[in-house]
């Protein structure tokens, strides 16, 4: 079969990608229709454009070095931004030069492919390592201290078997699947979609009160508060929520009062309460509360000022919150503690 030029043409703008040939002084003097659609020009725009002019700013030193290579070594390839009639689009460039009967350059050929979506992939994966790399990172650190304890009550064990110690290495190793098992669920809780449906988050609430070790402290919930919500995510958030009120909670950072409401009961124990905002809900209690200035720091993953903590709680709280689409922030409570609002 003969191709004659015409034919050509109109294979060439049946692609997707964009085709193109600049000159050797750098303007465009051969290109598909794909270009057209992409930039909304007509014939007579395009003509003579250099490469530069279809991309954003900070990417041309990047698309001037590259059309160099591909004049100086034969091709180039180069990753560039556009804004197109299709929105913001990451471009592969390639190129390659184009010479005459006698060899001698003629300009260069070459495709213009979309790889957004490529793009924002290698991104996340990106992401995705480097939170893996900071897990195991906080993990060996925090596991540390747990394994130090253990070992040196072991040896005194070994010397003399107490029982003071071998309560000391049980605690230690508590804490340390402790750790292990908030570092998995956080890690976990940032790859999964929420299963979302109509949950009485209230309910869910009283049972992850019954799961956490409150001790005396006292929670006032309403009766019911419905939400579209994934149950199960919803259970470790209010957990961990929980028991960071419980241990930093301390009765001795707070005004004693005799208002049964405000300090369960009077007793100074720890009051923790669900309520129902205009946007969603939010967990206060009448603990110590949080400085303004560590409002944001305490969703750190690893940061923890109690010496029970793993660090990870509030992480995994504001990390369940976003799979949801909820943010959370911190206030002052009415109790006089901290007070985390949910906007769902």
């Amino acid at each position: 079969m003969t191709v004659d030029g015409r034919v050509l043409r109109r294979a060439l703008d049946t692609l997707d990608d964009v085709f193109y040939i600049y000159d050797t002084s750098g303007g465009l003097v051969y290109w598909n229709e794909r270009l057209n659609e992409l930039y909304g020009r007509t014939d007579d725009e395009l003509d003579g454009m250099v490469a530069t002019e279809f991309f954003e700013e900070a990417d041309h030193p990047a698309i001037e070095a590259a059309v160099a290579e591909a004049m100086e070594t034969g091709e180039m390839v180069v990753e560039a931004w556009g804004q197109t009639t299709e929105g913001r689009i990451r471009f592969e460039l390639t190129g390659r030069l184009v010479t005459d009967a006698d060899g001698e350059p003629v300009g260069f050929a070459g495709i213009g492919r979309n790889v957004t979506d490529r793009y924002e992939y290698t991104g996340q994966l990106s992401e995705h390592n480097d939170r893996l790399t900071e897990f195991a990172d906080l993990l060996a650190h925090d596991l540390r201290n747990p394994l130090q304890v253990a070992s040196g009550h072991l040896e005194v064990v070994r010397e003399r078997p107490r029982v003071e110690s071998l309560d000391a290495i049980e605690a230690a190793h508590e804490r340390i699947e402790r750790i292990i098992t908030d570092i998995r669920m956080a890690a976990r809780e940032g790859a999964l979609e929420p299963d979302t449906e109509p949950a009485d988050i209230a309910a869910v609430a009283r049972e992850a009160w019954v799961y956490v070790d409150t001790g005396d402290a006292v929670f006032d919930c309403p009766e019911t508060l419905t939400l579209e919500a994934d149950d199960g995510r919803l259970l470790r958030l209010f957990e961990n929520l929980f028991r960071n009120s419980v241990e930093h909670g301390s009765t001795s950072n707070r005004t004693q009062s005799g208002d049964p409401v405000e300090h369960g009961g009077g007793d100074g124990s720890l009051t923790v309460r669900l309520d129902a905002t205009g946007t969603g809900f939010a967990v206060e209690d009448d603990g110590p509360g949080i400085d303004p200035e560590d409002r944001e720091r305490v969703f750190q993953p690893g940061l923890s000022d109690s010496a029970d903590g793993t660090g990870f709680g509030l992480y995994i709280v504001r990390t369940i919150a976003a799979a949801h689409g909820w943010d959370v922030t911190v206030t002052d409570s009415e109790l006089g503690g901290a007070r985390f609002e949910f906007d769902c």
